[in-house]
C-alpha cells in the first residue's frame, strides 16, 4: 500500500447499509486508470459495518465509523475535514464508475479553472440505454431534478448546468471550504443543490463531463423509506430556495412554489410531504438568518443567475436537460 499522504484526489464514499453495492463500487475504484487518489470511507452506523471491505482497494483508505447516522451532508463534511487533496470526489456506494471516470473528471478540472464542480453522466444500472442523471437542474419556483436527457452539445467536453449530483461528482476542495461545506441540517436530498447554489452565488461554475460515466442504481440506501424521503424533499426544497435565491428572483419564485406544492398535495396527498413542508416553514427564521450571510457574499448578478435557472415547468415535469442560457459555450 502506498505511503503517500497527500494524493491529488480524495474519493469520499458515504455508506449506510450498503453491503450489497459497496463491493462492486470498490472494485470499480480499483480499476480506475487514474491512480493518484485515496478513498475516505465513512460509515453512517450501518447494521453491518463495511470495515472489512477496505482490503479490496489498492489505494490508501481512511475508514471512519460513525456512532450514529449523520446523514449524507454531515458525513461529507467529515470527509472534507479528513482530506488534504485539492480535489474531493463524492461517490455513492451504488454508483459504479467506468475505468476512465476519475481520469476524465480530473482532466476536465485541469482544463476549466473557472468551474468548481464537475458531475458525471449517470447511466441506469438496470438499463444502459437510459440516462439516470445528467446534471442537476433548478426551476425558478424551487424544484430540482437530475436531467434524463442530454443537450446536442456536439464535441464539447463539458456541458454547463445549474449544479451537479453528488452521487458522482468532483469538487474543488478549497471552494467547498469557502462556502462552508454541506449544510448538515439537510441530512440528505437537496443538500447537493444547496451546495451548487452557493458555489454559483460565489461566481464559480458547474458542469457535467459526458465522458465521465458511472452506472447508478439510485436510492439503494432508501429502499422502503419513501415516506422519509418525501418528508426530506418537501422540507429541504423550501430551505434551499429561501436562503439562496436572490431577492428579486425570490419574489418571482414564491407564487410558483406555492402553486406547485398545492398541485402536488391535490394529486398525491401524502402526510409525510405535508409534515416536511410544515417543518421547513416552521424553521424559516433559522434559514433567513443564514440567508443574510450567503447573500452578503454573493458575487454574481441577478441576471447571470437567472440565466442558469430553468423557467419552463415542462423541463421539470419531463426531467429533461433545460435550454437555459448558462455560462459556458
Amino acid at each position: 500500500m502506498s505511503t503517500r499522504t497527500s494524493p491529488r484526489v480524495s474519493v469520499v464514499v458515504v455508506s449506510y447499509n450498503s453491503s450489497e453495492t459497496l463491493p462492486r463500487c470498490f472494485d470499480c475504484l480499483s480499476a480506475q486508470s487514474y491512480k493518484d487518489f485515496q478513498v475516505i470511507l465513512i460509515d453512517n452506523a450501518s447494521q453491518v459495518p463495511p470495515g472489512d471491505l477496505v482490503t479490496r482497494l489498492a489505494n490508501p483508505v481512511t475508514y471512519l465509523e460513525m456512532k450514529d447516522n449523520l446523514g449524507f451532508a454531515q458525513a461529507m463534511n467529515v470527509g472534507i475535514e479528513a482530506s488534504d487533496a485539492p480535489f474531493l470526489v463524492a461517490l455513492n456506494p451504488d454508483a459504479f464508475p467506468h475505468p476512465n471516470w476519475l481520469e476524465e473528471l480530473v482532466a476536465a478540472a485541469d482544463r476549466h479553472n473557472d468551474i468548481a464542480a464537475f458531475g458525471s453522466l449517470q447511466i441506469s444500472a438496470a438499463d444502459d440505454e437510459r440516462i439516470d442523471g445528467y446534471g442537476d437542474h433548478y426551476l425558478i419556483s424551487g424544484q430540482a431534478w437530475r436531467g434524463q436527457s442530454r443537450p446536442k452539445s456536439g464535441a464539447r467536453r463539458v456541458d454547463c448546468c445549474f449544479g451537479v449530483c453528488a452521487a458522482a461528482a468532483l469538487y474543488r476542495t478549497a471552494v467547498l471550504r469557502e462556502i462552508g461545506g454541506f449544510d448538515q441540517r439537510f441530512f440528505c436530498f437537496y443538500e447537493d443543490i444547496d451546495v451548487s447554489f452557493r458555489i454559483r452565488l460565489l461566481g464559480h461554475g458547474c458542469a457535467v463531463v459526458p465522458s465521465a460515466v458511472v452506472d447508478h442504481i439510485g436510492g439503494a440506501s432508501f429502499v422502503g423509506k419513501s415516506n422519509f424521503a418525501e418528508y426530506l424533499i418537501a422540507r429541504n426544497q423550501w430551505w434551499a430556495l429561501i436562503r439562496n435565491m436572490p431577492a428579486l428572483l425570490l419574489v418571482i419564485a414564491l407564487p410558483g412554489f406555492v402553486l406547485i406544492q398545492c398541485m402536488a398535495m391535490i394529486k398525491s396527498p401524502r402526510r409525510a410531504r405535508l409534515k416536511g413542508l410544515w417543518e421547513g416553514l416552521r424553521r424559516t427564521g433559522e434559514f433567513l438568518s443564514s440567508r443574510r450571510h450567503i447573500q452578503s457574499r454573493r458575487t454574481v448578478s441577478t441576471p447571470h443567475l437567472a440565466r442558469c435557472l430553468s423557467w419552463n415547468p415542462r423541463d421539470f415535469s419531463r426531467k429533461r436537460y433545460p435550454r437555459a442560457k448558462v455560462d459556458l459555450s
